[in-house]
């Protein structure tokens, strides 16, 4: 039923889901219409139920009709609202970041509870993020140690500027930095002074672009997925190299593996010099993060 009944908050969520009936199982139409009506009229689930009368204008149903067409032409929800959530902060999102997954958001957990036993948090450490995208962890890990220096290391202008309004948003002091990680030069840090280096870098190899979601391939930056397939530890490669000479002794290494190569990674990385590097698994049980100490 596609028909629209009236315009009471109730009945226009349910024709709202009727014109995405097309783009997911139920389960996830109910998740994105949810999302929609709470970053477009700040109605959550349980404020949606109790305002199920109240009535929206033409200017709002038209840009219902606008986002349920995009949403069925493949467009993820995230760059219809503009925004997603990232270990509860707001985190705005384009076309030119990739949309924080929830493994990544275990990887900043996992970095955040390892630097809390590792470390004295009161005393300002030095923390790096490579290929920082939309800034998600960068954000999440300054919020969360304000005496921590935290830096940003990305490729993409825009993502940068992208990455600066977040750190806006939410008053997080990052230093972001224009570069390519995988250039030679490793003067940007002198030696020995990070205490803690994090990265989600490209892992995805071209042979397993078919068994992705179209919505990824079309609408996700192709640069910040994807490593050739006769190389894919290539960043992992170089940033282990860069890492072996900024880190300090006992300095530690987080990054965000591909399942298929966990192994491979890990020698990868003992291979530039590093004590230990431990494989550690994802909600899903999937080897999905080496945590690596100098």
């Amino acid at each position: 039923m596609n028909d629209l009944k009236s315009n009471k908050i109730n009945d226009l969520y349910q024709w709202f889901k009727s014109l995405i009936a097309s783009v997911e199982e139920e389960n996830e139409q109910k998740a994105i219409a949810d999302e929609v009506f709470f970053r477009f009229f700040g109605l959550r689930p349980d404020k949606r139920v109790l305002n199920r009368n109240d009535r929206l204008s033409e200017s709002e149903i038209v840009r219902l009709k606008k986002a349920a067409r995009r949403l069925n032409r493949g467009e993820p929800v995230q760059h219809i609202t503009g925004v997603t959530d990232f270990l509860d902060l707001d985190i705005y999102v384009d076309g030119s970041v990739l949309i924080p997954r929830p493994e990544t958001e275990e990887l900043t957990l996992l970095v955040s509870r390892e630097i809390e036993k590792v470390y004295d948090t009161g005393i300002p450490l030095q923390i790096l993020d490579i290929g920082t995208g939309s800034g998600c962890i960068a954000i999440a890990l300054a919020s969360r140690f304000r005496k921590c220096h935290v830096f940003a290391i990305e490729i993409s202008e825009d993502a940068i500027s992208m990455a600066k309004r977040n750190a806006d948003l939410h008053g997080a002091m990052v230093q972001f930095l224009h570069q390519d990680v995988l250039s030679s030069d490793t003067s940007l840090f002198p030696p020995e002074t990070l205490n803690c280096i994090v990265s989600n870098p490209p892992y995805v190899r071209n042979l397993e672009k078919k068994s992705m979601a179209l919505k990824v391939l079309d609408y996700e930056p192709a640069g910040a997925l994807f490593v050739p397939d006769g190389d894919p530890l290539l960043f992992y490669r170089v940033i282990a190299r860069k890492a072996s000479k900024w880190l300090r002794r006992g300095g530690l290494l987080f990054v965000e593996i591909n399942e298929n190569l966990s192994a491979n990674c890990r020698d990868v990385i003992l291979s530039a010099g590093f004590t230990e590097a431990i494989i550690k698994k994802d909600i899903h049980g999937k080897d999905r993060f080496i945590r690596a100490r100098m």
